[in-house]
């Protein structure tokens, strides 16, 4: 008897998915020799699948009603008020963002480029200083250094 069978008889009812097979093999005692393949149910509808018709911004508020504390979705749903053109809306999200405790870091640098899209920029600054201080604060280097840049940039346009 080969010594993986004998392997698979030690572990009865042990299960093993091949990496680009849908099937899953099923080794038991019971089975000698010979591999048993059934295939494995198919996934659960996602959430696209399921509402095909709603658009993204509806999907994710729909998901926000469920838990309106996941800052993550508060924030998708800035960024896609922004991808349409709701830009006051968008701003307040993200400021309710970085009010948040512990503040939600992307927020101040996607508000910040939002404000300098609409001519905004010294407010823009305000945002990117606090939101440098708060992702070191938070140990996040690269957002920090993300912001910086684009302050740096921003300092090219002239103080006013």
């Amino acid at each position: 008897m080969a010594d993986h069978v004998k392997l698979a008889q030690n572990h009865v009812a042990t299960c093993y998915r091949t990496p680009l097979s849908p099937f899953r093999l099923h080794f038991s005692a019971d089975n000698d020799d010979r591999r048993l393949l059934q295939p494995i149910a198919p996934p659960e509808p996602s959430f696209e699948t399921r509402n095909p018709a709603m658009s993204r911004r509806e999907k994710i508020e729909s998901m926000l009603a469920d838990d309106p504390t996941d800052n993550f979705l508060r924030y998708s749903l800035a960024m896609e008020l922004r991808s349409e053109g709701a830009n006051q809306k968008s701003l307040d999200l993200f400021e309710a963002l970085m009010k948040d405790t512990p503040p939600f870091v992307q927020a101040f640098f996607m508000s910040a480029q939002l404000l300098v899209d609409i001519d905004e920029v010294d407010r823009a600054r305000t945002h990117l200083r606090d939101g440098i201080d708060q992702a070191r604060e938070q140990g996040d280097a690269h957002a920090a250094a993300e912001m910086s840049e684009l302050l740096a940039t921003l300092g090219e346009m002239g103080e006013l």
